[in-house]
This record gives C-alpha cells, structure tokens and sequence, in this order.
C-alpha cells in the first residue's frame, strides 16, 4: 500500500473514528478530551491498515481496532483506580444516610452538599464510576468485541457469525435475569445512547441512583457471563 492509498483509506475512515470518540465521550467526564480519543483512533487505524483484508468485512475489523485502543487509552485513565472505588463506596454511604434522615432518596443537590463538592464535581465523579463499570465488563469480551457491537448487523464470515451467536445469546440470557429498573437503565444508556443526566431526568432519579443502578447491574452480568463465557 503507498504511502497516498494510505492516506486516502485514513480519510476515509475519519468519519468512523470521529462518530466512535463521540459517543464513547458522551459518557465520560469532561475532562476527558474527545479529540484524544480520535487521536488514538487514527493511530490505531494506521496500525491495523496493514494487516487489512478487504474481502472480510474492514470496516467492522477497523472499528474493532478503533475502539479497542479508545478504551486502552481510558484503562489508562485508571477510571478502576483503588481511589475511584474509595470514592463510590462514599458516595453510596451518603446517598443512605441522606436516605435514612429524610425518608426519601436525596437528590444530586443534597449529596453534593452533604459531600462538600460542587455539582459539576459530583457529577464529573459519577460519570467516572459509571464508565468504570463499562469498561469492567467490556474485558469479558476478547479480541477488542464490544458487547455493544454483538446487536450490531454486519456482513461477516461463517465463523464469526457462530462466534457472536454464541455471545448475543449468553449476554441476553444474562440481561433477561435484571430486574427491571436494571434493563432499562442499560438500554437507555447504551442502546439509546444517552448520557448518565438524561437517563437521571427521564427516570426522575439523581444522577448517583442511577449510577448505582448501573453498577449493579453490570456486576451481576459480569457474574453471570463469567461463567458462560
């Protein structure tokens, strides 16, 4: 491959890696940039074009080595720090007792209070705590698959197909054991694709239940797929 076919490919495929950081971003904290994310993107896209087979689906191998070194990169964030931990289990401490004195779950105003950060701190934390989780149970996938990508329909060769069958069905026979509340904040967050604040709003719930709520759900699929996978 020349050097401008290189280029060409790389162009090509920007629109991928953009739309990739984009909504990977939107359930990060601020502070994290996007555009590191589509640069390490691009990065990846330069190091798997050589070992691109056109006749087997690239753009699903290509978005596989996009995504994969994205969420490299946030792993080395450290979003599963022992401190990020200390921090959950403080706010969760809050979030009951404030629970317990009023005799009604407290709002995200309340907790940041009670906790002595501001909202946007708060929330930034929150945000972290949630993806933590995300990115904890996307380990339970090889080769960089995404449990996202196994609801995604894509031309792909005999074995493949057997191979994400296989996962599809061990993941839904996991999810159908959530309860409820569990099942919906994850196909709002994930398969709606819309952010940490949002799922709060249209639940009217604080940011921080339904972190909760997310955690454990993903906790218990973590459990359940261990053994499956």
């Amino acid at each position: 491959m020349t050097s401008e076919e290189q280029k060409d490919l790389v162009l090509s495929y920007l629109p991928l890696i953009r739309q990739t950081a984009y909504r990977i971003h939107r359930h990060l904290p601020p502070s994290v940039d996007v555009n590191d994310l589509i640069g390490y993107g691009i990065l990846a896209l330069i190091e798997a074009l050589p070992k691109l087979d056109k006749s087997r689906n690239p753009t699903a191998y290509l978005k596989l080595r996009i995504r994969g070194a994205m969420y490299d990169y946030l792993r080395s964030l450290d979003f599963a720090s022992r401190n990020l931990r200390s921090r959950e289990k403080t706010i969760r401490q809050a979030m009951e007792r404030l629970s317990m004195e009023k005799g009604k779950e407290a709002s995200d105003e309340e907790l940041a209070q009670f906790l002595g950060v501001s909202q946007e701190k708060l929330t930034e934390e929150l945000q972290a705590i949630s993806f933590s989780y995300l990115l904890s149970l996307d380990e339970m996938f090889q080769e960089g698959r995404s449990y996202e990508e196994l609801f995604e329909s894509k031309e792909e060769g005999p074995e493949e197909t057997v191979i994400k069958s296989d996962l599809r069905e061990k993941l839904l026979k996991a999810i159908e054991k959530l309860d409820e509340r569990e099942k919906l904040v994850l196909q709002l967050l994930y398969y709606e694709d819309i952010p940490l604040k949002e799922v709060a709003k249209l639940l009217g719930v604080s940011m921080a239940r339904v972190s909760q709520i997310k955690a454990s759900a993903i906790e218990k699929l973590k459990a359940l797929l261990s053994s499956a996978l």
